[in-house]
């Protein structure tokens, strides 16, 4: 293993403390790291969900929240579809609670047994034979252009609300909300389908405000050199839509004359201050103009006290848009900002049901390994303070049974590896129903029942997957070593279709190259596909699409079905085109260093530091200390077979527990009890019986130099 610590500019991690009012430590973590740009910064130093893009960013987002608010005033009858899979299932959990708040006549389906993913003609004959007319198809639709062509022959319209990657041709959905739309708007295209289900819901509760498609023009004046200066911005849905600024000479054109009379014709236009506004408009035009405006001080006043007579130009001063702009904010920015504060303030309901759902969208994110950067940051740290608390009953029965209900704090990693691999298993065993009805469920006795059901399910999914690892494995060999070492393609039809994704992830991380298990049922060939070494996943299927009935996913994991009959033509050409497939060069496991510590600096305030970048996941993995000439203190082998150490590592103030799995084969050959070593650790916290304690994971370690 190599150890690495990338150099750093001094000055830089300085001009970063400075600026962001945070300790030497973090800042060089973030330099070491390459976090220095304040779209991106901000997002490990707030968690307000002012900070949240605005979902009608999205491409067709208002004509979705149309369609569903006719589906309501009409009466209509709604189906939500999705996945079976953890994103999938609380995607379609967040969209039945939102529509049915709002009332409308909705029903839920996902694939159950042994159904295909993604939308099917059966399911939209049936939907459209029961007087269906809108499907909102979510974690799914965006390759189901067959599907819901049919749909729109039988009158049925669709709403796609999903994140996977798009094909050439798009469906004819009546609305297609999808980040990875090339022609989409939208700022950040790592969300995942609860994620962006999550924005439709925020958008359909803003649809029912005053705010809504009202267009507002702000307006405001400030004195120049010599000139005054009218800055205006145009607003639709908070949003803005255009822009306008003008330095004119007092008493040198009339109004109707200006740039600005064209721009605000036909507007509601807001000020901040009348009084003083007016007074610069009349030093402009003379005192018989009029310009209607409305003040929005009074109304900002009573809910902000603290900003009474405080100017724009002071709130652009000490606000954080010039902490985290990239240009230095006009006053007119600071309006806008504050226009936004306020509109969320009146419609206290925006944040009240945004924040009811975190749970559900840190769920569907860490389950779908979505990169914890952007915006991810604070739906999953939000999202996992609700999952802690328990607020939802279903949530807190499956805690519960997992013995995780009564942590001071949930982390990513609990999520990932002891929760949503058990919501997963439902899908993956056929019965993913099970988990929509606890997730929905406020019932006691059965969601006790679903979630004792859904735990035996994974237990029982656990087996039947270590029996087809066992079998798997030898083909998996030999077809590693037929492809040249670059790839793995595996064909059983005894592998139950729900465990080919698991299968396939976890030979593609033993053997370190893609993997494909395909398995049949049904006279159809299902696959999953697992990427490495920078190969996309969806990138290499498309060269057989000719053959797919269905395929999609992202680059890292992508899923597919045709005709069994089709398998040996699939599998002779993908030996053809496997050579040609472009890996990154294996190298021999680096360690990229956060920080080297010196000893005052390993204490429990270290803990802080690490809050500042948790959570931790995908593009954004656990920080890595070294620390050098530490003392092992105690060590004590652990674990059935004795493979794991539990140490003490003493740093003379301290007295560290640390953790160094699966090497106790190093011990007397490395290091031994007594020992000064350096260490490369992670810090974190040992849940036992309901109390926690600081522990540290160490990831290697070496004797010290002498």
């Amino acid at each position: 293993m190599i150890w690495e610590k990338h150099a750093i500019d001094p000055e830089e991690v300085k001009e970063l403390a400075t600026l962001y009012n945070i300790d030497l430590l973090p800042a060089a973590i973030m330099a070491r790291r390459n976090i220095t740009v304040a779209q991106e910064l901000r997002y490990y130093l707030e968690d307000g969900t002012q900070y949240l893009h605005n979902p009608f960013l999205l491409e067709e987002m208002e004509d979705a929240v149309e369609r569903i608010f006719t589906a309501k005033s009409e009466g209509e009858k709604v189906l939500v579809y999705g996945d079976r899979d953890v994103d999938g299932i609380t995607s379609i959990v967040l969209l039945v609670e939102t529509l049915k708040d709002l009332g409308l006549d909705v029903s839920w389906k996902l694939p159950m047994g042994d159904d295909p993913y993604g939308l099917t003609m059966e399911v939209v004959e049936e939907f459209a034979r029961a007087d269906g007319t809108l499907i909102i198809a979510v974690d799914c639709g965006t390759t189901n252009t067959r599907e819901i062509s049919f749909a729109q022959e039988l009158g049925v319209d669709t709403i796609v609300v999903d994140h996977h990657n798009p094909q050439e041709e798009l469906p004819a959905a009546c609305a297609i909300i999808n980040p990875k739309l090339s022609d989409t708007g939208y700022p950040f295209a790592g969300l995942c389908g609860c994620g962006v289900a999550a924005k439709l819901r925020w958008a359909l509760y803003f649809g029912n405000t005053d705010f809504y498609k009202q267009p507002i023009c702000l307006l405001n004046v400030r004195p120049g050199n010599e000139t005054f200066i009218l800055d205006a911005v145009k607003l639709e849905n908070l949003i803005e839509i255009d822009r306008m600024s003008e330095s004119l000479v007092p008493g040198m054109m009339k109004l109707e004359e200006t740039q600005f009379a064209k721009f605000v014709r036909g507007q509601q236009v807001l000020v901040y201050d009348a009084p003083a506004q007016e007074q610069m408009l009349r030093k402009l035009f003379g005192n018989r103009v009029e310009i209607n405006v409305l003040d929005l001080a009074p109304e900002v006043w009573d809910m902000f006290p603290a900003l009474e007579n405080r100017s724009l130009l002071k709130m652009s001063e000490g606000s954080r848009l010039a902490r985290y702009g990239t240009v230095i904010p006009e006053e007119i920015d600071a309006f806008v900002a504050l226009f936004t504060a306020f509109v969320n303030k009146k419609a206290p309901e925006l944040e009240e049901k945004n924040e009811a759902v975190m749970d559900l969208v840190a769920l569907g994110t860490l389950a779908d390994m979505m990169p914890l950067r952007n915006e991810n940051r604070i739906l999953v740290k939000r999202g996992l303070a609700r999952l802690t608390a328990g607020k939802r009953l279903g949530v807190r029965t499956l805690l519960e049974k997992q013995k995780l209900f009564g942590k001071a704090a949930l982390t990513s990693r609990d999520i990932g590896f002891q929760l949503a691999p058990v919501i997963n298993a439902s899908g993956r065993m056929g019965e993913p129903d099970k988990s929509v009805r606890l997730l929905l469920s406020d019932n006691p006795a059965e969601a006790e029942e679903l979630a004792a059901a859904i735990v035996a399910l994974n237990q029982k999914r656990r087996q039947i997957g270590e029996e087809a690892w066992s079998r798997v494995l030898p083909a998996a060999q030999e077809s590693y070593r037929e492809n040249g070492n670059r790839f793995i393609l595996v064909q059983d039809n005894e592998v139950h279709r729900g465990i080919t994704g698991i299968l396939a992830g976890r030979l593609s991380r033993q053997f370190k190259v893609p993997a494909a298990v395909v398995t049949s049922f049904d006279g159809r060939a299902v696959g999953s596909l697992r990427s490495a070494r920078g190969m996309g996943a969806t990138e290499f299927l498309k060269q057989f699409e000719d053959l797919f009935d269905d395929w999609g996913g992202h680059d890292s994991a992508a899923g597919f079905q045709f005709p069994f009959s089709a398998m040996q033509q699939f599998t002779a050409r993908a030996r053809k085109v496997i050579p040609e497939i472009v890996l990154e060069e294996e190298e021999e496991e680096k360690i990229t260093i956060d920080a080297e510590l010196p000893h005052s600096h390993l204490t429990p305030e270290l803990e802080q530091v690490v809050e500042i970048f948790a959570p931790f996941g995908q593009e954004n993995p656990p920080l890595v200390f070294m620390a050098r000439a530490l003392r092992i203190g105690k060590l004590d082998l652990v674990g059935r077979e004795e493979q794991h150490l539990r140490l003490l590592l003493d740093s003379g103030n301290y007295r560290w527990p640390a953790v160094f799995w699966n090497s106790s084969d190093r011990v007397g050959v490395d290091f031994r009890a007594g020992d000064q070593v350096d260490v490369l650790f992670e810090f974190g916290k040992n849940y036992f019986q309901n109390r926690e304690t600081v522990q540290l994971t160490v990831i290697d370690m070496k004797r010290t130099a002498s």
